[in-house]
């Protein structure tokens, strides 16, 4: 990068000094000044950028080993966090963030599995793919932790294998992406503690949460309703997961489409056919479609993307919040007898405890939730399809 500025004021100098006899020797000074400013901009904007890519990668690690949060410092620009495993990562608490125009965004999103590293420029996500089209992974043995670079003609590189090589980055057009050297480097935009978990903001608006503490694995959540809110799905291990997808009405989880044939019951909520209430007991079941329906109306719902899963938040008026991942539904997997293929994943679908009879088939009502607004009325045939629950329990 210093090579880089040489050449610059060089060329400036000898443009001059062949154009004219007499030359502001101020002026000429005042464009290297200016030069050297936005050299070093995109000197601290890389040094940040990298720091956050590394940081972000430490946090995904941390959530996929389910790590929790034991101490939390506070610093003069941020956070000192502690982990289970007494790791120590530090968060700059992002004053500073970049928009996406300055340079790229970079963040995870979690999709069969996995992690993965996606991008955002000029407000728009992509995943973050190699000189072959392939995802860069995020999670697992083969994860990466991608390194930036600027090369000589002042245009983003990336390197997948710690700087051995570099290769340019392009946008959704396929353009290369020059580097202005604005300010704003970090991809981190708050840090929020509670009494159980650390919210972590990022600058394209996406979450990481993490529990502080050891903590069960879920709690109901009251959101000012008739009755509480699971902090989870069921089948799920943190506020995030989707979870299972199930039969309605199938208390064991052992019914097999085609041969499964829903309970001829109009309402299961808290009954013998409740796999909620079989599972968690205590008052826990699954809710009604009234429940459902004043959940819906009665709280504020907006898109999020919570530790790389997309979903809705949906906050209720005293300001608690919780979060439905989404989940797609469940039909058998082609020539596999008893497996399970998901089917629009970027969609949510839950089942609710109550159904009704069309013709002979029984249908059970469900909450969809898909790219903007949750849909209630919605009724699918209870014996074919699996879908998620969201339990609710009394005061």
């Amino acid at each position: 990068m210093r090579t880089l500025k040489l050449i610059f004021i060089t060329v400036i100098l000898l443009l001059t000094n062949s154009t004219c006899s007499k030359y502001d020797d101020g002026e000429i000074w005042d464009k290297i000044d200016d030069l050297d400013k936005r050299v070093t901009a995109i000197e601290n904007q890389l040094k940040s950028i990298n720091s956050s890519i590394s940081s972000l990668s430490t946090l995904v690690e941390t959530l996929e080993n389910r790590r929790y949060v034991s101490g939390i410092t506070e610093l003069v620009d941020g956070y000192s966090i502690t982990f289970s495993d007494g790791s120590k990562l530090s968060i700059k608490d992002g004053k500073d963030g970049t928009d996406g125009k300055a340079a790229p965004v970079f963040n995870v999103r979690f999709f069969n599995g996995r992690y993965y590293w996606v991008q955002t420029i000029d407000g728009v996500t992509s995943w973050l793919t190699d000189d072959n089209g392939g995802m860069i992974p995020a999670s697992g043995t083969e994860a990466v932790t991608p390194l930036m670079k600027i090369d000589s003609d002042g245009y983003w590189i990336i390197s997948y294998n710690n700087g051995q090589s570099y290769s340019r980055i392009v946008n959704e057009y396929g353009s290369f992406v020059k580097a202005l050297g604005k300010d704003g480097d970090s991809i981190f935009k708050s840090v929020e503690i509670s009494e159980y978990e650390l919210r972590i903001v990022l600058i394209d608006g996406t979450e990481i949460i993490m529990p502080i503490g050891e903590q069960l694995p879920y709690k109901g959540i009251d959101l000012g309703l008739s009755v509480k809110w699971s902090s989870i799905n069921f089948g799920a291990e943190s506020t995030y997961e989707p979870g299972g997808v199930y039969l309605w009405g199938d208390v064991n989880n052992n019914g097999t489409v085609p041969y499964y044939s829903a309970p001829n019951q109009y309402y299961i909520s808290g009954s013998a056919y409740d796999i909620i209430r079989a599972n968690w007991g205590e008052s826990w079941r699954m809710p009604n479609l009234s429940e459902m329906r004043e959940l819906v109306t009665s709280c504020v719902w907006s898109r999020a993307t919570v530790n790389g899963v997309e979903g809705m938040k949906v906050t209720g008026k005293n300001g608690n919040s919780i979060f439905l991942p989404n989940t797609g539904y469940g039909i058998p997997k082609d020539g596999q007898a008893g497996q399970t293929s998901i089917i629009y994943p970027e969609n949510g679908y839950y089942w609710i405890g109550e159904s009704y009879l069309s013709g002979s088939v029984r249908m059970g009502y469900t909450l969809y939730i898909n790219n903007s607004v949750p849909t209630l009325n919605y009724a699918w045939n209870a014996s074919m399809v699996k879908m998620a629950f969201r339990p609710v329990r009394g005061y």
